[in-house]
């Protein structure tokens, strides 16, 4: 005798299992009034929202008919403020439902006639909140009071579950010295650090270093906003008095990745990894649009590396160099640098160098008559 067996036969749990699975939207349209029983169990369980660029305006509303009697059971975000028929859908979302128990939230590409201040405003009293990011292109830029108030109000924020922030917008962390201090349970942070030339450099990343006690886990990246090839711009005048003697410490700090798209110099980084001498994983990005400035050289030295890495982090045990350098004359000597990181090929079995020099050219693009 054959017996059918009905999604109704299935046990609570491992409705809860196959719910896990699935965000709202699903959920919703494809369980929602189909029997007391699983309208039950909506009740009751975590939400995940999802929202993607492809998904259309009818199918928002939809949603959001469901999140009026169950926005408090939502405990992750995941969205595009823009889609297919649609902009501002963060605005529409934190406008019409107060998300109490979020744990997760990400942004991504904010529209710039977002406004975000009910988002603000519900951040400040989320108590459950653990980890906060925002990716944000660069040819939609947020409005400077948006980016001063979430900045803040995330890295000051007093959720003692707060574990992770990604800021991944354009601002130039002026205030930074104002705060009194940011989340001291929070122990990853990703930071986007930019501006001109003359306001911004990356001796920048000193003031945030001192805020940054508990962080384990810092992502920087440091960006000119105009492209760097003005001859006419003064290195040393950007370079700050520094007191060695008061540099900040990160007694915490094991993993450390720094983005450069600005002018430097090997002194700055060299006090920057001055302040976390327990670090054990370096990742360094330079690449720089043209190297008209005085370029040192240092930064393709490996005996000045060499010298950096074992003085300041001694424990560092994995490090990664990527370096673009956009520069006609003089021209590099390829062998010299090779040569000169040779201490590392000799000290690490794994150890890997991949150096390479391109030409670039233009084509003349008139017509032959």
């Amino acid at each position: 005798m054959n017996s059918l067996t009905h999604i109704e036969d299935l046990s609570n749990e491992l409705f809860f299992e196959i719910f896990d699975y699935l965000h709202a939207l699903d959920i919703f349209t494809a369980f929602n009034s189909l029997n007391k029983r699983i309208s039950s169990i909506l009740q009751i369980i975590p939400l995940r929202i999802i929202i993607s660029y492809d998904h259309c305006h009818r199918q928002i509303d939809f949603l959001s008919s469901y999140l009026n009697f169950h926005s408090h059971q939502v405990i992750s975000i995941k969205t595009y403020d823009t889609i297919r028929d649609y902009s501002s859908i963060i605005n529409l979302l934190f406008n019409r439902h107060y998300f109490i128990n979020l744990q997760s939230c990400i942004f991504l590409s904010v529209n710039p006639s977002t406004k975000l201040r009910n988002v603000i405003i519900q951040l400040k009293t989320l108590n459950r909140l653990i980890s906060f990011h925002i990716h944000q292109p660069y040819n939609k830029n947020l409005h400077q009071i948006y980016k001063y108030n979430l900045t803040r109000t995330l890295l000051m924020h007093n959720s003692s579950f707060l574990r992770s922030i990604v800021l991944q917008y354009p601002y130039n962390y002026f205030d930074i010295s104002n705060y009194s201090s940011i989340s001291s349970n929070l122990i990853s942070l990703e930071l986007l650090i930019s501006g001109s030339p003359s306001i911004v450099s990356v001796y920048s990343i000193l003031p945030i270093l001192r805020l940054c006690h508990t962080i384990r886990y810092l992502t920087i990246t440091v960006e000119h906003m105009h492209p760097i090839g003005n001859d006419h711009i003064n290195f040393s005048s950007q370079t700050p008095s520094i007191n060695e003697n008061d540099l900040p410490i990160l007694p915490q700090l094991t993993s450390f990745n720094l983005t450069i798209l600005a002018i430097c110099d090997i002194c700055s980084i060299s006090y920057i990894l001055r302040c976390m001498p327990n670090l054990i994983h370096f990742h360094f990005v330079l690449a720089t649009r043209s190297a008209n400035w005085p370029f040192p050289h240092e930064l393709l030295d490996g005996c000045v590396w060499q010298q950096i890495l074992e003085y300041n982090v001694p424990c560092l045990s994995k490090f990664e160099f990527h370096m673009s350098i956009m520069k006609r004359y003089p021209k590099l000597n390829l062998d010299n640098v090779v040569n000169s990181f040779e201490y590392f090929s000799k000290k690490y079995s794994n150890w890997n160098m991949i150096i390479d020099r391109w030409i670039l050219f233009r084509r003349n693009s008139g017509k032959l008559n």
